[in-house]
């Protein structure tokens, strides 16, 4: 069975087939998941596009890239005094919303915040590798 994508709300579509990078766009991607209960799109101006030259400025790629679910295992290997300075910054980083919501795997870390954390994690001392509890491919919307 074919997982459904959903397209998030209010996500700009690009309707613009001629486009040389529309087969790897994930804005002219999404024209085909939109489900057809959806009685209104937000686009991009066909407008806008008509005038531009060079690269485009809205282009995504509809790649799909690596996202994390969790740390709670790789926060509870750490030594007390290094966690607790991960923590900290981590928070600074992301609000204690967001560093708990990504900790609990409640929240998917996308891949540069998943360096962010790396990052972190290295200037605080620590000498293991970054795993984190769970991994999930997804367009980067």
């Amino acid at each position: 069975m074919k997982q459904q994508v959903i397209v998030p709300n209010n996500y700009t579509l690009c309707i613009k087939g001629d486009c040389p990078k529309a087969a790897n766009c994930l804005r002219h991607a999404a024209v085909t998941m939109m489900p057809a209960e959806v009685e209104r799109w937000q686009i991009v101006s066909p407008a806008y596009l008509a005038q531009m030259e060079g690269e485009c400025p809205m282009f995504r790629s509809a790649e799909k890239v690596q996202y994390a679910r969790g740390f709670v295992r790789m926060m509870r290997t750490l030594p007390v005094n290094v966690s607790e300075m991960v923590m900290h910054k981590l928070i600074a980083c992301f609000g204690r919303n967001g560093y708990y919501d990504m900790r609990k795997g409640k929240r998917p870390i996308a891949p540069a915040d998943q360096e962010v954390i790396r990052t972190v994690v290295a200037e605080c001392g620590a000498l293991q590798e970054v795993e984190f509890d769970g991994y999930e491919m997804d367009h980067q919307w």
